[in-house]
Formats: C-alpha cells, structure tokens, sequence
C-alpha cells in the first residue's frame, strides 16, 4: 500500500507498509501525524488510522528524554545530543550544524533539511537535469525552428541582421528556460525532471526558494558548467550532495520519496 504523511505543512511519499513502520519507530510519525492513502475520504491522524487498520501505535507525542534533530530530521536521545538555541543536534551531524552557522543559515524555521529521505545523489540529479533538457529542447524547437528559418533567409537577403537574430534567439531561449524553473520550482519545489526522479530543491534551512533565488540559480549553473563541469561533479562527493550553484545559492536538493 503506498501512504502520505504531512509534516511541517508538506506532503511526503508515497512510502510503503515497511517505510511507513520505520517511520514511526523513528518517531518521525506521531500519533497526531496526518497520513493518507487511497480509498480514504479524508486525511486522518496515524493514530486513528492505526487503530482501524492494525498498525504498530505510535505515541501521542514525542517522549521528553529524545528530541528531533535539525540537521537530518530524525529522532535521537538527548543524553547523545547538543542544544543550541533550541534545537537539538546529534553528535554525528554537529559539525554539518555548525557549518551552517559559520555560513549564515537562518535557524529560525521548523523546516528540516534533508528530511526522511536524505540528499538526492549526483546520479539522480544527472538523470533529473537530463530529462529537463529533454523536455526544454523539445518545446524550444517550437522557436528555435521558426528563428533557424529566418537565419537562414536573412544570411541570404539581410547579412547584417544575422547576428541581432542569433542574440535574439538566444535570449528567447534562456527566457523559456527560467520561466520553466521559476514556474516549476515555486509551484512544486521541483521540475518536471527532479519530480520524475523523487527529488526536490529547497534552501538549506527548507524554506521554498524566491522566484529572485531561482534566476540566480539559473545564472550560477553557468558558472558550474564552464569550470569544466567540475561544479556539477562537486555533488558527488560533497557531503550533502551540493554542486557549485547550491553552494552560491544556499540551496539543497533532497528526495521527496523513498527509494
């Protein structure tokens, strides 16, 4: 049965019978957690759902000796923990959390980066880029084609405008390719291509990014790419599979699915 939990107003899934029962284990699934699957009318807390359908209880609410960690989401006891400023931190990723700091993370959201699920690793996120541009270069050639007609016309009639139309088929093509992004990514956190692959791209503190963020993480890609591609190539060993342009932009690109 594939399920859907909310947490922090998203939505998360589907995940299986296994994944959803070592969710709540974790305590990442609470009793008061809202989970859905279908043939439910409505959301429903875990509890209640728990009850009706046979499924491992979950407490009501989280015991006082543990605490949800702020760097990976999960939960651990707090005699292995750090506070700090309220959060609580385990003793694996407190240098990732202090990281943050240094870098000038804000700490005040409820948002977990990376979640449940971890950072989506670079062969992911080659496959998710690869069907973007498919998927761009296909509906480009609805004016790409038409602008290689009149390039071609106007090597023969006009040769002084060749130019202007080469610049001007190439700003129309940038345009399409940001208003893809900042459509796709303020209205569903991904593309096309990274929802295909189960994959999505928040800020580091797992805010949305701003349409502003987005264009600027557009333009930094660039530079990612013309350093020999080695800005792409930094997500495959970073630690939280960041590539150049997510560092510029503090942003993290994470699964939103298990597997």
């Amino acid at each position: 049965m594939k399920w859907f939990y909310a947490q922090n107003s998203d939505r998360h899934g589907p995940v299986e019978d296994s994944e959803l029962t070592s969710l709540v284990d974790q305590g990442v699934i609470t009793a008061e957690t809202l989970v859905w699957h279908e043939g439910m009318e409505n959301w429903t807390a875990y509890g209640e759902v728990a009850v009706a359908e046979g499924l491992p209880a979950a407490g009501e609410a989280p015991a006082e000796d543990t605490a949800i960690c702020a760097v990976d989401g999960k939960r651990y006891p707090k005699r292995e923990m750090i506070e700090y400023e309220g959060r609580w931190v385990s003793a694996a990723n407190r240098d990732t959390f202090f990281q943050r700091l240094r870098e000038g993370v804000p700490l005040d959201t409820d948002n977990v980066v990376p979640g449940p699920y971890g950072y989506a690793r670079f062969l992911t996120r080659f496959v998710a880029v690869f069907l973007d541009g498919i998927i761009l270069g296909v509906g480009g050639m609805i004016v790409t084609v038409p602008m290689a007609f009149l390039i071609t016309s106007a090597m023969q009639n006009s040769p002084e405008s060749v130019l202007l139309l080469q610049v001007l088929n190439n700003v129309i093509s940038i345009g399409i390719a940001i208003i893809y992004d900042v459509f796709f990514i303020r209205k569903y956190d991904a593309t096309p291509g990274k929802m295909a692959m189960g994959i999505k791209v928040l800020r580091s503190n797992g805010e949305k990014l701003s349409a502003g963020r987005i264009i600027g993480r557009y333009f930094a890609k660039w530079v990612s790419a013309i350093i020999l591609m080695i800005g792409y190539l930094m997500a495959a060993w970073d630690d939280e599979a960041r590539a150049l342009h997510d560092r510029i932009c503090d942003t993290r690109v994470i699964r939103s699915r298990a597997g």
